[in-house]
């Protein structure tokens, strides 16, 4: 029930070791741990500031490694676009649009039919309309747009229910 002992990559620490020493590189450990953190952060907010998406890239772009930049995915954006028409017309739910475009030939990677609420995430996306949206900031982006921005505005519209047409067929 006794720890004979402890070991990491530099080191073995027994039990008759001094205690400080080992805290002291505990400690170091800790620090590098935060300091790394922070200036993970940090290259994270330069490149958004610059333009770039640090993440991987959202449905409809690709992470092209060689430049470090995103380019629009040809099989997937025609997907994007759609979802945006079909939503705009008001015409549509979020569960019918993606009976749609499974139908259409929409799959997830095991190839079953994409979510709905996955539908309602793109509609909020403005990063189809060239801005990216992170902690709390908008910032402009440098890649190219699949959507724009009267697109992107006319589904939030029917979104928050300020354009949604209402039935006109009343059976009285």
């Amino acid at each position: 029930g006794l720890i004979k002992c402890i070991r990491t990559f530099e080191k073995s620490y027994l039990p008759s070791d001094n205690v400080i020493v080992m805290s002291v590189e505990q400690g170091m450990a800790n620090q590098y741990i935060r300091d790394l953190s922070i200036n993970v952060k940090r290259g994270n907010k330069t490149k958004l500031e610059k333009g770039g998406w640090p993440h991987r890239a959202p449905f409809g772009y690709q992470n092209d490694k060689a430049t470090t930049s995103i380019v629009i995915d040809p099989v997937n954006s025609k997907y994007v676009v759609r979802i945006f028409m079909l939503y705009a017309s008001g015409m549509h739910g979020f569960k019918e649009i993606a009976q749609i475009l499974y139908d259409e030939g929409l799959r997830t990677s095991s190839g079953k039919k994409v979510h709905f609420r996955h539908m309602q995430r793109y509609i909020n996306n403005p990063f189809y309309h060239g801005i990216m949206f992170r902690n709390g900031k908008y910032y402009p982006g440098i890649h190219t747009p699949i959507i724009t921005k009267q697109l992107y505005d006319q589904a939030q519209n029917v979104l928050h229910d300020r354009n949604r047409p209402r039935m006109k067929n009343h059976f009285f």
